[in-house]
Order: C-alpha cells, then sequence, then structure tokens
C-alpha cells in the first residue's frame, strides 16, 4: 500500500485527514490508508519518491505546518523551505479529491 511504500506522504495526509475531519465515524484510519493507496497508484514514482523523501525528513512540527497551516502565514512560509515541486500540488489534490 502507498503508507508503506510511502512513509512520510501517509504521514502528511493522515495529518490533512485529522485536520479537515476526514478520519471519523464513517471514515477509519484503516479506510483513509486504502483510499490514499488508490489515490497514489495513479501518481507518477519519480515524483512521489521525491516528495517522500523530503517529507519524511521533516520533524512532526514542520511536517504539521506543511500539511495543515495557512497558505500565507510565515511560520508555513518557511517551513516550506526546500519543498520539492509538485509536493503543494500533490497535497492540495489529496485533499480535494480524497480527504
Amino acid at each position: 500500500m502507498g503508507g508503506e511504500r510511502y512513509p512520510g506522504i501517509a504521514r502528511a495526509t493522515l495529518e490533512i485527514a485529522l485536520d479537515n475531519g476526514g478520519i471519523n465515524r464513517f471514515r477509519s484510519a484503516q479506510k483513509q490508508r486504502k483510499e490514499l493507496a488508490s489515490f497514489l497508484a495513479n501518481q507518477p514514482d519519480g515524483m512521489l519518491q521525491i516528495i517522500d523523501e523530503w517529507l519524511s525528513s521533516l520533524s512532526d512540527e514542520r511536517l504539521s505546518l506543511v500539511a495543515t497551516g495557512g497558505q500565507d502565514e510565515p511560520e508555513t512560509v518557511a517551513a516550506k523551505e526546500g519543498m520539492p515541486p509538485f509536493t503543494e500540488d500533490l497535497l492540495n489534490r489529496y485533499f480535494d479529491e480524497v480527504c
């Protein structure tokens, strides 16, 4: 599944799901992981590997800012320093299409 192969992306999307009510009594964490795996199966592997490596390198606090912080907040902008291309797009599409 996607979470085992891409643990950094799994951590970020879990933050997004928890922050936005994507995990609740009607949608378990297990279902969220299955839906994440389906979503990731339709993404280019090369792009995912680079994004996952970067997300995996972040502290919990920085990852939370990247995944759920406000768009123009200074601390969020700082947390995104060094972000690979397409990371924000991937996380936004996960939110829009899956979460």
